[in-house]
């Protein structure tokens, strides 16, 4: 490697293109971790040069150091402009450039000297190009990001920009926030009235800042370096790379640049652009970047995708924080060439898109969304391979009733309060079978797979098998028996029991009720308030199970199935802990859904805890319905 220490002017003076490889990411810097640390740096170094303007000071200004770069230096082809792929630095060399353009647009709009408005557009264009060459810009970032950066750079001003997204739905773009960022702190700078320089003078400190004091360490790799191992050393500086970055780069690396590109618009570009309508909390709106929270973990999905889809392949119980490492060996192992690795990712993450954000009715997404609220995901891996290998060799009849059967699995033992604790080791192995048991019957001749268990088969074998607490399918009486007593309703997972009751209510509506979408938001509502007024629900006269008193027994089955229902968040204020024959006639008045449609006929004026018992015994011949489970 070769180093070398280069002012922000020293870098960007050179007719150079910086370009940023397709495998990296996007931009991610912000203004609090980022930007504003930055330009505070910037800032101070030009006011120490501003203090020395018409002054007599010996020695030259302090410098201060910006970070470092790793600069790969590509051929030159015909008569293009001198090229280096950016291994490392990429963030830190985009932010320049939108801070130097805004900076170049500022000192138009308040006259700084000609010489200096000259030489800051030097520093973000390359003389010789026309305007609309992509040459013309001294940095490239990588292809996501193109578009975005090429209209924050020729955008002119602040206001022509933010005029470009007139009517445009969520926040700008990081890109046009960091240029608007910079050009404010600019101005302020440059407006600041306690300062006694003139604006010109105050541009020419910025020169002299940029000239002599802002500093980079540019470390240029040589024949032998071997630019993936000094990445994946460097990563960790600045805004910490996720394991999917360490992936792309990794696999694209490896793969020529007229390959790479086609590749890459192929099979990744989606994970880099596909959008939502709707941004997220923090203001993200790539769907494959917003971040999941499943069990512990809470990651970008492109993240958890990998992690599930190398836990498919390779069978092992796998430390997501070791992803990329687990990859880079099962991919060195791996004899499959790039473009088929990449076209069964693709279609591995179409499937995960369906777990993870289910869109349709199908009994797989149905299945996936109710998983969101049990808060497992160590089922992930066998779903993405039993979706991989539907319609060959498994016909949609045999996934739906192994889908069914894991369900009824998982709800079961969620109901009857038992440990998900071993659920990792426990799916892997079912992994292992059901893979084993396709291999088997796909190797088999035409007229030998009938005498061969089918997955289905296999999948329902082992889940039948156990008896054991932490692997027990349980059967019907112990279903009802926590059914009827098991408080369902926890205030921390108030979701678990509304995914319960949304079940129930689907099973309740035949084709002669119309179809309503439980997908907005609904809250859980207890027919028997949780602070019910005795003289409202008085307690009824009926056997106490040992140990328990009225007050107790009632704080535990008011929590059960059977006195829950699910309603609007307005319903359900208005509701409240109203007696019980005022809370019917609220519910009934505003309440279209099957699973309140009991009450319009129910003309009783109290709710009591054998209410309770016997709406639960109810509910329950509809859960089995939902949930069977096959005779052992």
């Amino acid at each position: 490697m070769k180093p070398e220490k280069l002012t922000v002017q020293e870098l960007f003076s050179r007719e150079r293109r910086f370009l940023i490889p397709l495998f990296q990411r996007s931009y991610v810097w912000n203004q609090e971790e980022q930007w504003a640390p930055l330009w505070e740096d910037i800032l101070k170094r030009t006011l120490a040069h501003l203090e020395r303007i018409g002054k007599s000071v010996e020695g030259k200004a302090r410098s201060h150091f910006l970070g470092a770069i790793v600069l790969n230096v590509a051929s030159v082809q015909g008569r293009g402009i001198s090229r280096s792929d950016v291994i490392d630095g990429q963030q830190r060399l985009t932010t320049l450039q939108l801070f130097l353009a805004a900076l170049r647009d500022t000192s138009e709009t308040f006259d700084a000297a000609p010489e200096d408005i000259r030489r800051f557009r030097r520093l973000t264009r390359n003389p010789d190009c026309e305007q609309d060459s992509e040459e013309i810009h001294k940095v490239w970032p990588t292809n996501s990001d193109r578009p975005m950066f090429t209209k924050v750079m020729s955008a002119g001003s602040p206001d022509a920009l933010k005029a470009s997204y007139a009517g445009h739905e969520g926040g700008l773009p990081r890109m046009a926030q960091a240029y608007l960022y910079f050009s404010s702190a600019i101005r302020e700078y440059v407006t600041a009235q306690e300062c006694p320089h003139s604006v010109q003078d105050r541009f020419l400190a910025l020169v002299q800042a940029l000239t002599e004091s802002l500093q980079l360490i540019v470390i240029e790799l040589e024949e032998g370096d071997d630019p993936q191992v000094i990445f994946e050393t460097l990563n960790a500086r600045g805004q910490p790379l996720l394991p999917s970055d360490l992936i792309r780069n990794f696999v694209f690396m490896r793969i020529s640049d007229a390959e790479g590109e086609r590749l890459y618009r192929t099979y990744w570009q989606h994970f880099d652009t596909e959008e939502v309508e709707v941004a997220n909390a923090d203001g993200e709106t790539r769907f494959w970047h917003i971040e999941e929270r499943q069990g512990r973990l809470i990651r970008p999905r492109i993240d958890l995708f990998i992690f599930h889809y190398l836990t498919m392949q390779t069978e092992n119980d796998i430390r997501i924080g070791q992803l990329f490492k687990e990859f880079r060996d099962w991919r060195d192992e791996s004899t499959a060439s790039n473009e088929d690795f990449l076209k069964e990712l693709t279609v591995a993450s179409r499937h995960f898109a369906r777990l993870i954000a289910p869109g349709s009715k199908s009994r797989l997404e149905v299945f996936a969304g109710r998983l969101r609220s049990l808060d497992t995901s160590t089922v992930h891996p066998l779903l993405l391979f039993l979706a991989s290998v539907e319609g060959s060799g498994i016909n949609s009849p045999e996934i739906e009733q192994i889908v069914i059967d894991l369900e009824s699995f998982m709800v079961r033992r969620f109901i009857c309060g038992l440990t998900p604790k071993n659920y990792n080791r426990f799916f892997l192995s079912l992994l292992t079978k059901a893979k084993q048991a396709y291999s088997r019957r796909q190797a088999a001749s035409a007229d030998q797979p009938g005498t061969l268990p089918t997955v289905g088969q296999v999948i329902r074998d082992e889940l039948l098998r156990s008896q054991e607490q932490t692997a027990v399918w349980p059967d019907d009486g112990k279903f009802l028996e926590s059914w009827l007593t098991n408080p369902l309703y926890v205030v921390s997972r108030s979701d678990r029991s509304a995914m319960v009751l949304r079940a129930l209510g689907e099973t309740m509506t035949t084709s002669r009720n119309e179809q309503l979408d439980l997908a907005g938001p609904v809250t859980v509502e207890h027919l028997l308030p949780q602070k019910g007024r005795v003289e409202d629900y008085p307690y009824p006269d009926i056997e106490i199970p040992e140990g328990q008193d009225a007050a107790s027994y009632r704080r535990i089955l008011v929590n059960t199935i059977g006195n829950l229902t699910l309603l609007t968040g307005a319903n359900n204020t208005a509701a409240s802990n109203s007696a019980f024959p005022v809370k019917r006639e609220k519910i009934v008045k505003d309440s279209d859904l099957r699973l309140n449609a009991w009450l319009r006929s129910d003309s009783r004026n109290t709710w009591t805890e054998q209410d309770i018992l016997k709406r639960s015994e109810e509910l329950f011949e509809h859960a089995l319905k939902i949930w069977p489970k096959p005779p052992s």
